[in-house]
């Protein structure tokens, strides 16, 4: 993932390269060149064939999970609910409202520019990261189409399985409970919901899991003292990534980096007792090996995610606009542009933070879930199976007197959830389920013990506590997955909606050319799909919210952005300026509400195209 952000930037950015050609000669020659060093070099080419083999082992090991009824049924229910998300990605039209807003708005103007820059018609495009989005415009750029931009989010959601597993069993875990717990992972509402659209919360937890495992996977000894683990530098991409996707991964990169200096304390502590580390200037080596460490760590984000703040700081005068924080001054906090208008009554009603996690934790997942989501997000798997577990974990790892997993997973990511607007919110809290997975594993080895088959009846008693507890996350989960499946969260009104069946949505799929007259919002915007292609649209800075369907999934049109006046004179010199034929104007926002009045007095130089759709369209005369 890191390499394909880094080359569309590469070539995207600079020149105008975000093309299929320019994009395929770079992909090419960087696997070739790549193939070409590890070829010619026999330490890498021994670690390359170490990796396979090891690969193929672990899955030829994975045959072994039969043993674990409760392993395989939620897996087979996982499979199951992930492929219907898929299909959904694939079938149906994208309908999340983030990703009408600015998520795919953004990649369309790259992709018809053909370079990576500013985007004034997708606000939050232009001042987010947008690590994901570049790899999803990866699909548009040869398909030259949106409809497989979701595609992006599937290697973060893997992510987040293979750190669930790679934590668990770091900390002592069997396989078999750790590939349980990673799928508990998968289950939970927030995590399937984001599934096939184009929301970044699961690729900014899960890219923070990656980068805790990787830092927490260093060996107490010479290599990790003198900072030689490769370990180090995949957590350094990690976290790349992470701040690629999402600025709240800053403090993901504050806390990993605080577990690394601890990892290298005690590292450096276990040398000097077994007589290896430095007796004399012990101050001097440890700033020597803390500057390797910042360099592993730090580097990889500043080479591939500082574009983004760079970016945004050139444009706007502060790299985190237009939220107010570290002395940058914004249009407000992310309490004030953020939380207000996005806080639920109960939360506001339920007092402190713990009141307000217990209210969001126990609301029953809503029928339909909204990609958006708010109370219940995290399911009933959290609530009764995976909670639970870090409490147990918790004494499990105090009696074991094992603090790497209390010091370098638990605290930190505590920190990150009490530092989030919102903890009651799930798409903020994701990393909490990972952490409850972690610990869920370490906590069904300890009582089951490490053999793979159990003997004796104590041992067979442990076998079936751990079992029945692993189908308790399954039934959970299950439950979860279906309140979050059926029906779907797809429909043909805003107002009173019906939503979609699973069965109702399959004949959707079935029938692709008349969707866009069947679903909500593309089905209010009749009038803007038959304009010409090449056709530019203006919207207002104040302009409306769905967006996508005036460009188009195929990107059929342009958009462009005017500043909201209702001086018509100067709002039809701003139209010529920007090249623009017609005019798009919601009524139902109050500037452009406005507007909208104003324009109508005007029929000469604004024609309404449109009639009474949601949001009105003018052919701009002269």
């Amino acid at each position: 993932m890191t390499q394909l952000i880094a080359l569309a930037l590469l070539i995207g950015v600079p020149v105008h390269g975000l093309k299929p050609a320019p994009l395929l000669a770079a992909a090419i020659l960087t696997a070739a060149a790549e193939v070409a060093v590890v070829r010619t070099r026999p330490t890498l080419l021994a670690r390359h064939r170490e990796t396979v083999s090891g690969t193929l082992r672990g899955i030829r090991r994975c045959t072994t999970l039969w043993r674990n009824p409760a392993t395989v049924i939620l897996a087979l229910l996982v499979l199951a609910a992930y492929g219907w998300r898929i299909a959904m990605g694939a079938f149906v039209l994208p309908t999340e409202w983030d990703g009408m807003w600015y998520h795919l708005v953004g990649p369309a103007q790259w992709i018809q520019d053909g370079q990576i820059g500013h985007t004034p018609a997708a606000f939050w495009s232009d001042v987010y990261p947008q690590g994901q989005e570049v790899l999803g415009a990866w699909a548009g750029v040869f398909t030259h189409t949106l409809r497989w931009s979701w595609i992006a989010s599937l290697p973060f959601t893997l992510l987040g399985f293979t750190a669930t597993v790679g934590l668990a069993q770091r900390f002592g875990a069997r396989r078999d409970h750790a590939i349980l717990a990673a799928l508990g992972f998968l289950a939970i509402p927030a995590v399937l919901a984001q599934t096939a659209t184009s929301y970044v919360d699961v690729a900014a937890a899960t890219t923070a899991a990656a980068a805790f495992q990787f830092v927490l996977a260093l060996p107490n000894n010479r290599d990790t003292v003198d900072g030689r683990q490769r370990h180090l530098w995949l957590a350094g991409v990690a976290l790349a990534l992470g701040t690629s996707v999402k600025a709240s991964n800053l403090l993901t990169m504050a806390c990993v980096v605080a577990v690394g200096i601890g990892q290298l304390v005690v590292a450096t502590v276990a040398l000097r007792r077994a007589g290896e580390g430095p007796s004399t200037g012990v101050l001097r080596f440890a700033a020597g090996r803390l500057t390797v460490w910042g360099v592993a760590l730090v580097v990889p984000s500043v080479l591939l995610s500082s574009y983004w703040y760079v970016r945004t700081w050139i444009a706007w005068g502060n790299p985190f606009y237009p939220f107010t924080m570290f002395g940058f001054t914004g249009r407000g906090t992310v309490q004030d542009l953020i939380m207000v208008n996005n806080t639920p009554l109960k939360i506001k009603a339920a007092g402190g933070v713990p009141a307000q996690l217990w209210e969001s934790w126990t609301t029953p997942v809503a029928s339909p879930f909204s990609y958006d989501q708010r109370l219940g997000g995290l399911g009933t798997g959290w609530l009764w199976v995976l909670f639970p577990a870090v409490i147990a974990g918790l004494v499990v790892f105090v009696c074991r007197r094992q603090w790497a997993p209390l010091l370098g997973l638990l605290l930190p990511m505590a920190v990150m959830a009490g530092a989030s607007p919102g903890p009651w919110w799930a798409r903020y809290t994701i990393h909490l389920t990972i952490l409850g997975g972690v610990f869920l594993a370490v906590f069904l080895t300890w009582i089951t013990g490490t053999r793979a088959r159990p003997s004796g009846a104590a041992g067979h008693a442990r076998w079936a506590v751990a079992v029945a507890i692993g189908f308790g996350l399954a039934g959970t989960s299950a439950d979860s997955m279906w309140k979050t499946t059926e029906p779907v969260h797809v429909s043909a009104t805003e107002i009173a909606p019906h939503y979609y069946t699973v069965n109702e949505t399959i004949d959707l799929m079935r029938h692709r050319r008349k969707q866009q007259d069947q679903v909500w919002p593309w089905n209010t915007f009749g009038h803007v799909r038959s304009l010409p292609n090449g056709s530019v649209i203006a919207i207002t800075d104040q302009g409306p919210d769905i967006r996508l369907p005036l460009i188009g999934l195929k990107m059929e049109r342009k958009l462009v952005q005017v500043t909201a006046t209702d001086d018509l004179n100067t709002l039809h010199t701003d139209l010529r300026r920007s090249g623009a034929q017609y005019l798009a104007l919601d009524p139902s926002n109050w500037r452009d509400g406005e507007i909208t009045k104003a324009v109508n007095t005007d029929p000469a130089r604004f024609h309404l195209i449109s009639g009474n759709d949601p949001v009105r369209i003018y052919a701009v005369n002269g």
